[in-house]
Formats: structure tokens, sequence, C-alpha cells
């Protein structure tokens, strides 16, 4: 009833009934968490890979499913968030489920872990990337991608270069999405963290 209020009317006894509201119930998601989302297997090296970029403290474990929850770490002014490991059936529900699909969906880029000593490095990115367009709508599927062939330390560079072959050669005959390039990388060389974080922002920007 503040408004009957006045210099000779200081407490006002009139008022206005009043009536009902609106009401409603909300789910509020936060639609961006990082510029670049790290996904891949489990064990794929992607929490290491953030710890070296970033000098994250993500958990890292010789088992699978170390990660529970996006692990988030910066490296010049870009936001890069670890994303829990995919298995086979994910987008049903398998492993840790579709929750972690969405974190994904909240990325701006994807940059796809592939551990070089798998014996089937193609084959695990195929597992993942059925996953991805599986899910909801299938727009994961259509986000801009860059691959990185984890624990380069594990092949000789005669052999990184002839699987590096085989991603180009896979990517010339698809046109499902955008690749924005391939890089190996080795948490324990510094020089080939520097140049795959240098790479990231160019493909960021590309992006």
């Amino acid at each position: 009833n503040t408004v009957f209020k006045s210099s000779i009317n200081r407490s006002p006894q009139e008022f206005t009934p009043g009536g009902s509201g609106e009401a409603a119930a909300l789910s509020i998601e936060l639609r961006l968490i990082a510029d670049i989302g790290l996904v891949g297997l489990p064990n794929a090296g992607k929490t290491s890979l953030l710890n070296a970029l970033t000098r994250a403290s993500g958990k890292v474990g010789a088992y699978p499913f170390t990660t529970l929850e996006p692990n988030l770490g910066m490296r010049d002014g870009l936001v890069l968030a670890d994303i829990p490991g995919l298995i086979e059936g994910a987008s049903e529900g398998k492993g840790l489920g579709t929750r972690f699909l969405r974190h994904i969906s909240r990325t701006h880029i994807l940059a796809h872990c592939i551990s070089l000593d798998s014996t089937d490095p193609l084959g695990d990115y195929e597992i993942v990337r059925q996953e991805l367009s599986h899910f909801e709508d299938g727009s994961l599927a259509q986000k801009f991608e860059y691959i990185i062939l984890t624990k380069s330390d594990t092949r000789d560079s005669k052999e990184i270069k002839r699987i590096s072959g085989i991603f180009s050669d896979f990517f010339k005959k698809s046109s499902n999405h955008v690749l924005l390039g391939i890089s190996d990388v080795s948490i324990l060389e510094d020089t080939s963290i520097k140049d795959l974080g240098d790479n990231l922002a160019i493909a960021l920007r590309k992006a």
C-alpha cells in the first residue's frame, strides 16, 4: 500500500487486495562450459593431456572411468574440458551414460583423443563417433573436430606417420563433419605439448 503514502498520510490504511501471481518450475542448464572438449575412449590420455596443457590437476589412473566429472583447465585464455570417457553404447546409457554426452554438447569444438598404443586407433575413433551421432538429434557429430593421437612415445615415427595417413585417408572420404587438423602428442615432450596448444588455438579460430 506504499502508493497511498504521502506527507499527510504517513501510515496509510488503504490497500489494494492482492491477487494470484505467476509461478513456474524452471530447469536452467549452462550451454557452454568450455571452448574445447577433450573426448575419447577411457584411458585415451585425456586427463593427462589436460594437465600437461593447462597445469590442471585432474586425477589420473591406469583404469577406466578415473574421471567422473569434467575437469576444466585454461591455456592462453581458452577453456579446455576433459570429458569423462565414452564407451560403446553410451548413447543408450551404458558405462557412465548420456550424462557425459550432454557435457560434450556444451563445448565449442571437439578434440578427439585416440591412443597410439591401441591395436585399432581408427576403430576406437569410430566407436566414439557412433555414440556422438546417436545422441539426441545427432548434432554432436556435426561439431568441428580436431584429432589428437596421444601417447606418441609408444610408437616410432614411421608407425605414427602410417597411422596419421590412415586417418587422413579416412577423412578425405568422409564429408559428415569438419576436420580442423591432426596432431600426435606425448605428454613427456614439452615441444609437442606446446605445438599442440598452438594448433588447438588456431583450430578454434578457424571454427
